[in-house]
């Protein structure tokens, strides 16, 4: 049986009293079972400050993460809190790793070398991998996803990329205990019988779907370059996004049907020329593409919507705990309410289950096809869980 324990801590500043808080709230002496593993989310001053390092030599085990632009537990929130979620188990097995330098010039070689050295050190194939990557400018998240699934074949992988608050990303670092870097993946396999996760996920509220869908006719892996037949700036434009629109790209997702019985996946753009334009995932020929709006009610609809889903399950069928990760562009959508999202989700699960949720720089959470088996697929704009 898989347990989980959560603890936060909103000290910044002072390593001791930081980690003397979450200690307190972990019980460890009382609730430690055999093997255990732990996932951090935290703001960047928490490295800056010493707290992860302190915390990661507390622990009496490995712990991975990454930087968020905000957190929440089953007991609280917030934009500048350090959230850990502790498994631990007397049957289920942890093996952590911590890739070398991903670049442009080489993905597949670090992400490879990551899987392996985690999988090596479980006695067969993990029922999930819990994928962290980084987020960087010269290399999408989507391309590492599709490495990361190529090496683990096709086995269902949940995560995040790092994220923070600055514009080009520069605060942002994924870790292994306190070994903190901008452009390495770190990961968690979790290997037993009853490790049989549930994934959901929701992005845009359906009424504001335009029924309009066009089809991608030329692409490059994340490169669109023709839609309908025609240069994609020019189906742009007949739909009345003009080039001087750029800047609102961010806020102008998409819709991906994949047409191959998965659910649609939201997609952002990062980048619009004559030759084409650079999406947030993989978008093959002969996909559907149709464009949505964001908005602050939908956030929160969704929110509460696939929350609600995840937590029937959990209730229905038995679940230790939930994890779920939501875009940070939702968050920044709600400004300068930025903290509803966190809030509602804190109030939905109302101490029902052990629960974690952190922004994210691109969501990693697998659909489901036609017959019911998980198709690894990266998102934008979503918030997707992980029942278990």
């Amino acid at each position: 049986m898989l347990q989980f324990l959560t603890a936060f801590t909103h000290e910044v500043d002072d390593p001791v009293a930081a980690v003397s808080d979450i200690l307190e709230q972990l019980d460890m002496e009382n609730r430690l079972l055999a093997h255990s593993a732990g996932i951090v989310a935290c703001y960047y001053e928490y490295i800056e400050t010493g707290i992860l390092e302190a915390l990661a030599d507390a622990l009496p085990f490995d712990i991975i993460g990454c930087t968020a632009l905000g957190s929440a537990t089953d007991k609280a929130y917030g934009m500048e809190q350090l959230s850990i979620t502790v498994l631990t188990s007397d049957t289920v097995r942890f093996a952590v790793s911590l890739s070398s330098g991903i670049s442009p010039n080489d993905i597949a070689g670090p992400v490879r070398e990551a899987w392996n050295d985690a999988r090596r050190a479980l006695p067969g194939d993990p029922g999930l991998v819990i994928a962290l990557p980084p987020i960087m400018l010269d290399v999408g998240g989507a391309q590492i996803l599709k490495q990361l699934d190529a090496a683990c074949g096709g086995l269902p992988v949940f995560g995040t990329l790092s994220n923070d608050a600055s514009m080009n990303y520069a605060q942002s670092r994924t870790f292994l205990n306190a070994d903190a870097h901008s452009n390495k993946m770190a990961l968690l396999l979790l290997y037993g019988s009853s490790i049989s996760p549930r994934f959901y996920a929701a992005s845009f509220a359906p009424r504001n779907i335009q029924q309009q869908k066009a089809t991608v006719t030329a692409s490059d892996g994340q490169f669109i370059r023709q839609v309908n037949g025609v240069p994609f700036i020019d189906y742009l434009a007949s739909i009345g996004v003009q080039p001087d629109m750029l800047t609102a790209l961010s806020i102008l997702p998409f819709i991906v049907d994949y047409n191959d019985g998965t659910p649609p996946v939201a997609i952002g753009l990062y980048s619009l020329s004559r030759e084409g334009a650079l999406s947030g995932g993989e978008i093959p020929e002969g996909a559907s593409i149709t464009f949505t709006e964001i908005d602050y009610a939908s956030i929160l609809e969704t929110a509460e919507s696939v929350l609600r889903q995840a937590l029937n399950d959990a209730e229905t069928n038995g679940a230790s705990a939930i994890l779920a990760v939501s875009c940070m562009t939702r968050s920044l959508m709600l400004s300068p309410r930025s903290e509803d999202e966190l809030q509602k989700s804190v109030e939905l699960i109302n101490g029902r289950f052990p629960f974690m949720l952190l922004y994210s720089g691109g969501e990693i959470c697998p659909a489901y096809n036609a017959s019911g088996v998980v198709v690894n697929r990266f998102h934008n704009y979503t918030f997707t869980l992980a029942v278990l």
